[in-house]
């Protein structure tokens, strides 16, 4: 059987990263969640795929084309870069909002320059992955929307956090703490002062709240969804090893620009220290 793997269904695959299968045949089409995860699997346990769809195939092994509505796949180590892979990205997503106007151009590029940027700030700062983190985008035109995905391979939520909350004991609420404004898993410090941090992620859930999109966080053992304003939780029968971040914006749903979304969710702290921690 032909098998459609998406942001909506992710959890009745992972069995295919079992350790050392290698086998992804059979698949009639994938999102760029699956294929960051397939990247950073293969990298991860130093094996070659073998992958039978023409599309799927391309998208991993394939150099990039600019012809295509989905980027090039990025790997993240570290800090180094970020910026510029970011610039990328959303430059490769703007070409397909042609019809905008300037403003609101603007309003799509300032959202995915800091939704791509915290995203990946996270894998380099947390994620303590041996392959680092693979990011993608991908913009589908039927409904002026924008997928964005970074998986790694480390150690996911629940170490993380345990670093400051003693009482966490999964990663459900691992996830769900980190949601929450203000929770963070380090203590940044500037100017001999604890900075502003833990903004990153409830900023990422405040921001698809107010546009009406999706998202799909995995840690381990344990899937959270976002979706039509519910949150869901899944323990996953085959867990995945690390963390994957997967989110869909829809441009018709900005109704404001990112300053004004600083203001209100953020307030003036974060306005000043753009640079903040993803949990």
């Amino acid at each position: 059987m032909q098998q459609h793997i998406s942001l909506s269904n992710i959890e009745n695959f992972t069995y295919l990263f079992s350790s050392g299968n290698d086998q992804f045949n059979d698949i009639s089409w994938v999102e760029p969640i699956f294929i960051a995860m397939t990247r950073a699997y293969q990298n991860d346990e130093k094996i070659s795929v073998q992958i039978s769809n023409t599309y799927f195939r391309d998208m991993i092994l394939k150099e990039y084309q600019s012809n295509k509505t989905y980027s090039p796949i990025e790997n993240v180590f570290n800090r180094t870069s970020l910026d510029e892979i970011s610039d990328h990205l959303t430059s490769i997503m703007l070409k397909n909002f042609k019809d905008l106007s300037d403003s609101d151009l603007k309003d799509l590029r300032d959202y995915l320059q800091y939704l791509f940027i915290e995203l990946m700030n996270n894998v380099a700062d947390h994620s303590h992955s041996p392959v680092g983190g693979y990011v993608m985008a991908q913009y589908y035109k039927t409904n002026k929307k924008v997928q964005f995905v970074v998986a790694d391979r480390g150690i996911a939520f629940l170490e993380n956090m345990l670093l400051n909350f003693s009482d966490i004991d999964n990663e459900e609420k691992a996830i769900l703490k980190a949601l929450k404004k203000g929770a963070t898993s380090t203590k940044q410090m500037m100017y001999g002062k604890e900075r502003n941090a833990g903004y990153g992620l409830y900023a990422m859930f405040e921001i698809l709240k107010m546009t009406g999109g999706c998202f799909v966080i995995i840690s381990n053992d344990t899937l959270i969804r976002y979706e039509n304003e519910v949150l869901t939780t899944k323990i996953l029968d085959n867990p995945w090893k690390g963390v994957v971040v997967a989110f869909e914006f829809f441009e018709a749903n900005i109704n404001h620009d990112m300053d004004y979304f600083k203001r209100n969710y953020l307030w003036n702290e974060i306005m000043e220290d753009g640079d903040e921690d993803f949990f």
